[in-house]
């Protein structure tokens, strides 16, 4: 069987940002790295941050899963990026293979 192309499709052309983003990945936030490691590799124009500080980072990510807030440090970098209106790009789980969980244990597990 032949593939289906649609000409003009996003899945068929590189995805770019209009202008450089630095992802912030914190450490404190399970699975975060390997997630923008992904989005990396398929965005141009986007690179990586995993120090323990946001410094020149231009966005957040917060990858929810089961685990997310095991660390309480995250909870203090979410806290500080939103004062420092830094805009927070979450990703949501689905996967329980990788410790995804239904989005609504979000609101019961977040601090």
């Amino acid at each position: 069987a032949l593939p289906l192309v649609v000409p003009g499709e996003v899945q068929g052309q590189n995805l770019a940002f209009a202008k450089p983003i630095l992802l912030w990945a914190s450490p404190a936030n399970p699975g975060a790295k390997e997630l923008a490691g992904e989005l990396a590799a398929a965005f141009i124009g986007l690179t990586v941050s995993t120090t323990d500080t946001p410094e020149r980072a231009t966005h957040i990510l917060l990858y929810l899963t089961r685990d997310t807030w095991s660390d309480e440090r995250l909870a203090e970098q979410v806290k500080a990026a939103r004062a420092a209106s830094l805009p927070i790009v979450m990703a949501h789980e689905n996967d329980p293979s990788l410790g995804g969980s239904p989005f609504a244990r979000q609101f019961e597990i977040t601090p």
